[in-house]
């Protein structure tokens, strides 16, 4: 039996909570051509190309590495997202997360644009997506 449901998930990226926002999803168009000797030769559209709308949990997680003398320091975007919402998600598929917003429409982030550079499955029903901004 799971420690958590589809209902717990739903909550952690609800966006009336205030934890999730919206984003769009856009998955890479990706083909195999298999041409094998001795096999019959076979397409395989590997993701749909396909854009839909999730929601998801946005982080810019602070990292410092140390090199010796001098840190290298910076920010790294991830995005917390339910399985079942990007089960076929990978590399160089894109996401735009929506303008986050105050509840008088001021700008607090714009729209941004990422990529997805590394999926983490944690095999219970969210996802870890390390991201590059674009």
């Amino acid at each position: 039996m799971p420690l958590e449901s589809a209902a717990d998930f739903n909550s952690y990226v609800d966006t009336s909570t205030g934890n999730g926002v919206t984003a769009t999803f856009f998955e890479a168009q990706q083909t195999l051509w298999d041409s094998r000797q001795g096999l019959v030769d076979s397409w395989f559209d590997i993701d749909s190309g396909d854009s839909y709308s999730i929601n998801l949990i946005i982080d810019q997680e602070y990292f410092s590495i140390d090199t010796g003398s001098v840190a290298v320091e910076g920010f790294q975007p991830k995005a917390y997202i339910k399985h079942s919402d990007v089960p076929y998600i990978s590399h160089d598929d894109r996401i735009i997360v929506n303008a986050i917003t105050t509840n008088n429409g001021s700008v607090l982030v714009p729209e941004t644009s990422f990529l997805v550079k590394n999926v983490r499955p944690d095999n219970v029903g969210m996802v870890e997506v390390i991201l590059e901004e674009q």
